[in-house]
């Protein structure tokens, strides 16, 4: 599977952490990501997310167009739960897709960029930190 849901920190800090694999298996392997993504928004609780994409290898450009069609469509929703996404990132080639991706489609809510884990937890607390900050648009 490409992404691995953990909701050990959902009901107490409303936090669930995303760590993705590799490779993208397939099509359905994608959309299973997404799927799992939009059934937080279903719960109708806000959350934040954290993204640990230290072991993404290539990703095909057609997964990069497919997340900005599925931001777009989440900036149709009426409610956003989602309050801010930290992606941890080691990969100049995984910058540049996020920056591809959030070129085509700003994001929903902030999003914070590290490549140090330290930095997660002063993120999260609203403490000073360095991680680049791409805001939402319209």
């Amino acid at each position: 599977m490409f992404a691995n849901y953990d909701y050990t920190n959902y009901n107490t800090q409303s936090i669930v952490s995303v760590t993705l694999s590799c490779k993208i298996k397939n099509d359905q392997d994608f959309d299973a990501f997404l799927y799992q993504w939009m059934e937080l928004y279903q719960k109708k609780k806000n959350f934040i997310f954290i993204f640990d994409t230290c072991n993404v290898g290539f990703i095909p450009l057609k997964y990069s167009l497919k997340m900005s069609i599925f931001i777009k469509k989440l900036k149709k929703e009426k409610i956003q739960y989602l309050q801010k996404s930290i992606i941890l990132v080691n990969s100049h080639i995984v910058k540049h897709m996020l920056d591809f991706i959030f070129m085509l489609q700003p994001p929903v809510a902030p999003i914070y960029i590290t490549n140090i884990k330290s930095e997660i937890n002063l993120i999260i607390n609203g403490h000073p930190h360095n991680a680049q900050v791409i805001l939402p648009g319209t």
